[in-house]
């Protein structure tokens, strides 16, 4: 299947350079028909940006009506762009699904110009998925194509591409001229899109020079950036997060930390921002190096873990080798058993990356002597033809023997202008092939040396594993009894259930902490006349979460019990404020806080403010959402919360709950649980017994976190209130 699939290709080629010698092919243009010039221009300038969700809704829309009898074109358009979608969401089969059918599409229909962008989308999906030898393969293919034209566009994304892959394998002056090569495209048509691809060429040489610590020409790079001012949150997005992580590494580079630090926690927000698996996982690996340079080995461990649970979601192999070993570093320093962990699981990785390149590469070179053993039998077919026809020439008249001369002249110049072009053709893959076993050579240099440096540190920290696992075990055991003497003493302090057992005869509490003491707490007092009711999510979980719970319920206390203030709003602006003092976070960067529900009942009236999180009321099979006010408690003075009225009826199902249960990730697909999949079991379970609610919520997100194989990631408080 394989070798029919490289014939094709090849046949593919060989027709290019007839099509094109008399005219160009422009592979710019989007073609479509069922589908306008104007969505397509949209949805690319929606894809610079970023903005997934805008994407999903209008692909969603053009499903409905292209199918399989729709416009080549159109099949082909819708394709390329949910391959694109997927890849961005870091969901690398689904991308690959699509790719591929994009790519039957055009092969099928024997289209140059949709092969090329087929080949060119598949390419990138493969180097995410480290499949090296597979995208060099495709994009040769694509360039072959986009040479016999004049588009500059496809051929700055072939560069650019082609660039990144000499780049992985450290071949820093080739990658270097594939840049330059971008940037001395001239662009014709004034494209929007060939400057984008200008800005990521400049992006990519900043890298190189980081590398070589170059850095008064990387200073000169982002001064040119900046200057251009083509790159920003609206306009480029992914460009804007790499421009950012340039400047942190810059500084790093020149000492100014302070300058660094600020410089990357600002990309850690940003790309925060939109659900972009490579933009998150960047930035947090560039922030782990910087706490890695300053010694904070807990801040470092912190952002590795989460650039490691991005890789984990999106299976990038390299990405993950990476990040265990600068995991297995940072925890040499924090917890020897685990830094053991990470190093065993960098070896079985650096194992398999070494493994799927070189049988990727014994495949392709399987192939290309596949198709040139063919090539020498069609040869001696050839050969034995002639032959044939001397014979027979020689047979015939005196008369036609002059005749046969010349026919055996221009069969042997056709012959040898064949021959030529095959060699050719031949020494140019024979090129190629050299290039890829150099790269391999190389891999395999680096691979041994990081070998070398894991076996030593290893050896290190086996010297010391025996000797302190007999401290380790006494210092655990003392923390989990300071723990457990910490729980008691939480558990006292905080609100007792049998008190909301008297003042709501029909309620739950589903509390189940990450660690032993939690940061979430529910509070309650009744006082004239007035029953009010916190849900409450503390910055954290554990120790610190705890702490701060400490904190938050002797607040409450003061505040409502103490200056006798009883309005939802009022309280929750009364309980920032004190946040804000007591921590001192006018004059720190310091934005610990808390997300609450807060409801105040007298009679038949219920008061609802909320601090980020909602309340859910769910009367006669519907459910109501009061939302919050989307600001925490905590980190700005002036803060002022929203107060909802609700008028309560027999029967209402009131919840409040903290951000850990939706958050939770589980399931087949390894996702969260997400607030919609919440809100429709409230409505389920509404109609039923308190008690049984409590078990129906308790089953349901234990049974998600089994079946995706996933620990608790965060505390996790429902309370519900049936009228």
């Amino acid at each position: 299947m394989k070798k029919l699939r490289f014939i094709q290709i090849f046949l593919l080629l060989i027709t290019v350079t007839f099509i094109t010698e008399g005219s160009t092919v422009s592979l710019n243009e989007p073609r479509t028909k069922g589908v306008t010039k104007e969505v397509a221009y949209h949805v690319e300038s929606l894809f610079e940006k970023s903005n997934l969700d805008s994407i999903k809704l209008i692909l969603d829309k053009y499903k409905i009506f292209i199918d399989k009898n729709s416009e080549v074109a159109d099949q082909h358009w819708l394709n390329i762009q949910l391959s694109h979608y997927f890849r961005l969401e870091g969901l690398l089969d689904s991308a690959e699904k699509y790719g591929r059918i994009s790519y039957q599409i055009a092969e099928d229909s024997y289209d140059l110009q949709l092969l090329a962008e087929s080949n060119i989308l598949l390419a990138r999906i493969y180097l995410d998925q480290n499949k090296t030898v597979s995208a060099l393969n495709l994009l040769k293919v694509a360039h072959k194509i986009v040479s016999e034209t004049n588009d500059a566009v496809k051929k700055a994304s072939i560069l650019i591409d082609i660039g990144e892959i000499n780049l992985q394998f450290k071949k820093y002056v080739t990658a270097y001229e594939h840049f330059d090569d971008i940037e001395n495209l001239k662009n014709s048509s004034n494209s929007h899109h060939l400057a984008y691809l200008k800005n990521k060429a400049l992006l990519n040489k900043g890298k190189i020079h980081i590398v070589l610590k170059e850095y008064n020409e990387l200073t000169k790079i982002i001064k040119k950036l900046d200057a251009q001012k083509s790159i920003s949150l609206e306009k480029d997005f992914e460009g804007y997060i790499q421009l950012l992580l340039l400047k942190g590494e810059l500084a790093i580079g020149l000492n100014d930390l302070k300058l660094a630090k600020k410089i990357l926690l600002l990309a850690v927000k940003e790309a925060n921002r939109k659900q972009i698996s490579y933009a998150k996982l960047n930035a947090y690996i560039d922030l782990g190096n910087y706490y890695l340079k300053v010694e904070n080995y807990t801040k470092a461990y912190e952002a590795f873990e989460k650039a490691y649970v991005i890789c984990k979601q999106t299976k990038n192999l390299e990405k993950e080798y990476t990040i265990s070993l600068e995991l297995a570093k940072t925890l040499q320093h924090i917890n020897k058993d685990q830094s053991i962990y990470f190093y065993k699981k960098s070896l079985n990785l650096s194992d398999s990356l070494f493994n799927k390149e070189k049988l990727a590469a014994v495949v392709d070179m399987q192939t290309f002597y596949e198709v040139e053993n063919q090539k020498s039998e069609n040869v001696k077919l050839e050969e034995l033809e002639f032959n044939q026809k001397v014979k027979l020439q020689q047979r015939t008249q005196v008369l036609y023997f002059a005749m046969a001369i010349l026919f055996i002249l221009l069969v042997f110049i056709y012959y040898i202008f064949h021959i030529q072009k095959k060699t050719k053709r031949l020494n140019t893959r024979l090129s190629m092939t050299n290039d890829e076993l150099e790269m391999a050579k190389e891999a395999v240099e680096d691979i041994n040396q990081d070998l070398e440096a894991k076996n030593e540190i290893l050896k290190v920290t086996l010297e010391h594993s025996n000797e302190q696992s007999k401290q380790l075990n006494y210092q655990n055991n003392k923390i989990n009894s300071s723990i457990k003497s910490a729980h008691l003493i939480q558990s006292s302090i905080l609100t007792s259930s049998h008190r909301i057992d008297k003042a709501f005869e029909d309620n739950f509490i589903f509390n189940q902490p990450k660690d032993i003491i939690s940061g979430d707490f529910y509070w309650f007092v009744e006082i004239e006349g007035w029953k009010i009711y916190a849900c409450v999510d503390c910055t954290g979980h554990g120790v610190p979460g705890a702490l701060m719970s400490m904190m938050g319920n002797s607040l409450l206390y003061e505040i409502v019990r103490g200056n006798k203030v009883f309005q939802p709003s009022v309280i929750l602006t009364e309980l920032n404020k004190l946040v804000v003092h007591n921590l001192q976070q006018e004059h720190n960067d310091n934005n610990d806080g808390m997300d609450m529900s807060l409801i105040a009942i007298k009679e038949n009236d219920l008061y609802f403010s909320g601090a980020k999180n909602p309340l859910y009321i769910v009367r006669d099979g519907e459910l109501t959402k009061l939302k919050g006010t989307r600001k925490s408690i905590g980190g700005d003075l002036n803060n002022i919360y929203e107060q909802h009225h609700w008028t309560i009826e027999k029967g209402d199902m009131v919840y409040m709950t903290t951000d850990g249960y939706q958050d939770q990730f589980g399931g087949s697909k390894a996702r969260k649980f997400m607030v919609g999949q919440l809100r429709d079991l409230f409505t389920d379970i509404a109609n039923y017994p308190t008690d049984k609610q409590k078990k129906i919520l308790s089953g349901t997100i234990n049974d998600w976190m089994k079946e995706g194989r996933w620990e608790q990631v965060d505390d996790m408080l429902v309370l519900g209130i049936r009228f």
